[in-house]
């Protein structure tokens, strides 16, 4: 039987064009049985979901007012060809190298979906202010995505996200937004590095050592990744063009000590922190 294309092969479009032939070609010489005939009916939905996982993984490149098309057609087209390969292999056990492969289109395009930027911190603490007047600017300017904050009081520390923003379908937000973001977060008390792109963008949960008493590290997990035990800290402020509720800042208390930042990046993947 031939094996369809994997989408954790880093390659160029030609040698993905050359590969896709020889997968074909390949099948044409399968047996002509029931399962023979399945696989030869797969060819097309496999090659197609490969191109779209592959494809997904660029789509920085696209023209930012033509990506909301782009990825409305693409997720419409995973799930057209991911549905012919049910029916294909309806009544069979489908082959695991063709569920993976449907899986990791849409894990890409839930990955280009969840794409944005991440501003870091750089300084040993940070703590960030009511984003009152930045969610105002945000809304005066039209602006459509999502806008995580650090809790406002809430001590971070050095290698830590404190802000995340994305276009409500995934990308790098316009120049504008991304100053407006940066000069709230220079007001904060702390320093950031310059915003990072990250897909997909992250969240940070305080994690506590009961028994000792105190927090014990913050972990750094994609939104897209398995649900991470502790206390969320980032908290969107803006979402879909209407505000989100922000607590107050809390009283001042008695400093945290260091708390340890662990990213947890996703296979093969490198962690922005890694870059400070």
């Amino acid at each position: 039987m031939s094996t369809p294309p994997s989408t954790h092969d880093t390659t160029t479009w030609a040698t993905l064009l050359a590969g896709w032939v020889h997968y074909a070609q390949s099948a044409v010489a399968l047996p002509d049985t029931a399962e023979g005939q399945r696989w030869k009916d797969s060819v097309a939905p496999t090659i197609a979901l490969h191109a779209h996982a592959m494809a997904l993984g660029e789509i920085e490149k696209v023209a930012p007012d033509e990506r909301a098309l782009a990825m409305d057609k693409s997720e419409l087209s995973i799930k057209e060809h991911a549905g012919a390969l049910n029916q294909i292999w309806r009544g069979e056990p489908m082959p695991e190298s063709i569920g993976e492969l449907i899986q990791d289109a849409k894990d890409a395009w839930e990955a280009a979906l969840h794409e944005g930027v991440v501003w870091i911190v750089k300084s040993e603490r940070f703590k960030s202010f009511h984003p009152g007047e930045l969610i105002e600017m945000l809304l005066d300017a039209g602006f459509i995505g999502e806008v995580l904050i650090a809790t406002p009081g809430i001590e971070m520390f050095k290698g830590a996200p404190v802000a995340t923003c994305r276009e409500n379908f995934g990308g790098e937000p316009g120049p504008d937004i991304t100053r407006m973001i940066d000069a709230y977060l220079h007001a904060c008390d702390g320093e950031v590095d310059h915003p990072q792109i990250i897909r997909p963008v992250c969240q940070v949960y305080r994690q506590f050592d009961f028994l000792a008493g105190g927090a014990q590290k913050d972990v750094v997990a994609p939104v897209t990744g398995d649900l991470q035990s502790g206390q969320p800290l980032l908290i969107p402020v803006v979402s879909g063009g209407a505000s989100c509720a922000v607590p107050l800042p809390q009283r001042a208390s008695k400093p945290l000590d260091l708390v340890r930042v662990e990213w947890l990046a996703e296979e093969g993947e490198e962690s922005p922190s890694d870059s400070l």
